[in-house]
């Protein structure tokens, strides 16, 4: 394979064109006895082209032996267009030239050649290989195209994917590791140009084990099928589910290269291969090891000589780490740009990218003292004599004459002090990027206390579409107020803003704004935008640290507080169901709707609550269902399901299971749910957490290899709803009859007939199942 400079061209001249096509220095009589060598042009490989006219090449080759050679075609058709002067040659020095026949279309073929001897009676050999290229222009230049692909996957990407449609080739140059486990796993295999520009490196994902190229190798393919996605905002060609392959460029290979970029300038180089200077490791990690722990990921902190920080991320599939030593020393770390929250961080590939640590430690700069607004890049700061504005459970937003700044305190595990609004701190630390804003990190930060102020009175932006694009374009510390509705999920409070996509994030809300209790309802929210993300599945975040939550007066706003349970087939009680309207929504009417509207009743109702029933009894086969709308006069609304259950007596029946509706604690595990006359046993495997409830989602989560067995009759049909958008979730909802319903490590199948339904990865979330049986 032809090894060449990375940021130059991909051939090197071939020797003088000599006048000797084919010439040979003979050997000793009796041949030679010694171990065979033979190189081409100096090496193990050469390349060498000419154009699809054809005709005899200017470009010879110099093959010098220790040994009788031969050469063969590794392909004996492309003989028929590829003529050597020699076919064979003795100890010496030959020089070889080619004539190729016309042709129509690119083409390649590798010669091979073998020198031979033998040594004390036992054969010897050794190879050399010629790799003749016919192309329109004549050239052995390989032209890459990442940056370009990459424009356009950029256009379209999204999670889980937007499917290729344009008839597309990507040629690029592997830089990801395979064999050390490469980057994020070995199925991400990362190809970048020969270039040093940023933008010009891209995510190939491979289905499993499909990831063999090694570093240096020039890879080609048409991405036509396969899907621009987005993985936590990383841009990736994802190769799953289609027949998209790729294909080594024979006779190419490249001597990979960093690119030197200061580590404040990493996320423009997301995806590519660098290399960061002046760096160490900060006290703490010094001694430790590159990966510790059991999660996907470990970062390890550098500081830069400058005062900046930088973040070294490892993947768990990299074995070298878990027994690296993180030294107590300075100098340079190579590897490839991941991103996490807009910030670039540094993968190294294997213990290589990292044995440049070996001078001395530095002195890292002392802080810089600065007003706020002199704080345009990362480093070493100290802020005195700032305001506390506002604060929330991870911080607080500080404030001087000159502007506002967050400092985040959250550190996983320890006790902070938030400081009163109103107090007159000093605040020396790291500032960093992070959400595409300057803020105080946690590590290393101290914040003194030395009197109080005056907090300065805002008027909040009002954030409509064009304002909230701004923000996203240009991130900038800003007093925000917006109008949505809540939605409440853990410890996550998102709030759809009116007429945008955009969700605002309220992060970690003080306790005494008691925003949990508007859930549902359509909320105004004020208080400081600190950040702007967009999540793996493209949804864009407004983080807000809210100063008030109120709900909202003028937009209105009908929500459903409780959720009806399931009626009994037979004798079924009346249920009640309370309710939130604000004024706006005017007086609230209720329909039932669907096909089984009929079956469902509405009793009475208030203010804050509605009764509804069934009907009557289900003497059917199969539950009833319809839809409960509560609609406010002057608009808003919200629904619920209905449903009366079928009898279990008789031939069969049907059984719905809302495990939202169950009242599991977040993290409980899940092992036996009874619906008579039906019993699921969710089991765990071995090595695996077992089956766990999750309020985020309400749903049942399985891991790899957990199983769900249904017993007491004879399935016939299940019906179930996935909870979507969730690690490597890529079940659907569907319908599938079989006998006993399982859960595997890679599908959901029916043991009676095992059949892939829709499932490609573990860690599933089921919400609600409808199971239809028979006696």
């Amino acid at each position: 394979m032809k090894v060449v400079n990375f940021w130059k061209t991909l051939f090197c001249a071939a020797l003088a064109v000599t006048a000797f096509s084919a010439c040979s220095d003979d050997d000793e009589e009796g041949g030679y006895s010694g171990m065979p060598e033979i190189t081409v042009n100096g090496g193990e490989s050469v390349t060498v082209a000419g154009k699809l006219e054809g005709g005899k090449l200017e470009q010879t080759v110099e093959v010098v032996s220790k040994g009788d050679w031969t050469l063969t075609f590794k392909n004996s058709g492309d003989s028929q267009w590829v003529t050597p002067s020699a076919m064979s040659g003795k100890t010496g020095t030959t020089q070889l030239t080619f004539t190729l026949g016309q042709a129509s279309a690119e083409r390649s073929a590798i010669l091979v050649l073998t020198a031979s001897s033998t040594f004390e009676g036992f054969p010897l050999t050794d190879e050399a290989t010629i790799t003749v290229v016919q192309n329109e222009g004549g050239s052995t230049d390989v032209e890459t195209n990442v940056k370009e692909i990459r424009t356009k996957m950029a256009a379209i990407a999204a999670d889980p994917g937007v499917t290729i449609s344009e008839d597309l080739t990507l040629t690029g140059i592997v830089v990801s590791d395979v064999e050390a486990g490469g980057f994020a796993g070995n199925r991400n295999c990362v190809v970048v140009d020969n270039s040093t520009e940023a933008g010009a490196g891209i995510i190939v994902r491979f289905p499993a084990s499909g990831y063999k190229f090694p570093v240096g190798q020039v890879i080609t393919g048409s991405i036509k099928g396969a899907k621009a996605a987005l993985s936590y905002g990383v841009l990736q060609i994802d190769l799953d589910g289609s027949s998209v392959s790729f294909s080594a460029v024979e006779g190419y290979t490249v001597d990979v290269q960093p690119i030197v970029v200061p580590a404040a300038d990493l996320a423009t180089y997301e995806s590519q291969y660098v290399k960061v200077n002046d760096v160490q490791p900060i006290a703490s990690a010094r001694g430790g090891k590159f990966y510790q722990g059991t999660s996907s990921y470990t970062t390890t902190k550098f500081e830069t000589k400058t005062g900046g920080s930088l973040d070294i991320s490892i993947y768990k599939t990299n074995d070298w780490a878990k027994t690296a030593e993180v030294p107590a020393k300075s100098g340079y770390v190579c590897g490839l740009v991941s991103i996490y929250n807009g910030v670039g961080q540094v993968a190294p590939r294997n213990a290589k990218d990292v044995a440049g640590l070996t001078n001395d430690l530095f002195t890292e700069a002392g802080p810089v003292t600065s007003t706020i607004a002199g704080i345009t890049e990362a480093g070493k700061y100290k802020v005195e004599n700032a305001i506390v504005a506002a604060n929330y459970e991870s911080g607080f937003v500080m404030e001087d004459a000159t502007g506002q700044m967050l400092v985040y305190q959250f550190i996983k595990g320890a006790t902070i002090t938030i400081p009163a609004v109103g107090a007159k701190v000093t605040v020396t630390g790291t500032v960093e990027s992070k959400n595409g804003m300057l803020q105080f990190s946690p590590e290393g930060l101290t914040v003194a206390a030395n009197g109080t102020g005056t907090v300065k009175p805002q008027t909040a932006t009002v954030l409509d579409g064009a304002a909230v694009t701004a923000l996203f374009n240009s991130p900038v510390m800003k007093y925000v107020k917006y109008t949505g509705k809540l939605t409440v999920d853990g410890n996550y409070y998102n709030v759809a803003l009116d007429g945008t996509e955009v969700i605002g994030s309220i992060s970690y809300p003080n306790a005494d704004l008691n925003v949990a209790s508007f859930n549902g309802q359509t909320i105004d929210v004020e208080g400081w935008f600190i950040g702007a993300t967009t999540a793996k599945d493209g949804s864009k975040y407004l983080t807000t640290l809210a100063v008030k939550v109120s709900a909202n007066a003028s937009v209105p706003s009908v929500t459903f507080t409780d959720q009806p349970t399931q009626f009994a087939a037979t004798s079924p009680a009346e249920q009640t169901l309370k309710y939130t309207a604000n004024a706006a929504a005017g007086a609230v009417t209720f329909e039932i709707t669907g096909t089984d509207a009929t079956k469902f009743a509405v009793v009475s109702n208030t203010t804050s609550q509605v009764v509804i029933k069934a009907v009557g009894n289900n003497t059917g086969t199969i539950a009833f269902s319809a839809t409960l709308k509560a609609k406010g006069a002057n608009g808003g609304e919200d629904t619920v399901e209905l449903k009366q259950a079928a009898p279990v007596s008789g031939d069969g029946g049907t059984v719905e299971i809302d495990f939202s509706a169950k009242g599991y604690a977040n993290g409980v595990d899940v092992t036996t749910v009874t619906e008579s006359p039906l019993t699921l046993t969710f089991a765990k495997s071995t090595g695996n957490n077992p089956p766990k409830y999750y309020t985020s989602g309400t749903a049942v989560r399985m891991y790899a290899a957990n199983t769900l067995t249904i017993t007491g009759a004879t399935i016939t049909n299940v019906e179930y709803t996935m909870v979507d958008g969730y690690n490597n979730l890529i079940v659907t909802d569907g319908t599938y009859t079989g006998t006993t319903w399982t859960g595997s490590s890679s599908n959901l199948v029916f043991t009676s007939n095992p059949e892939q339904v829709g499932g490609k990865y573990v860690q599933t979330r089921i919400q609600k199942m409808t199971i239809t049986y028979k006696k």
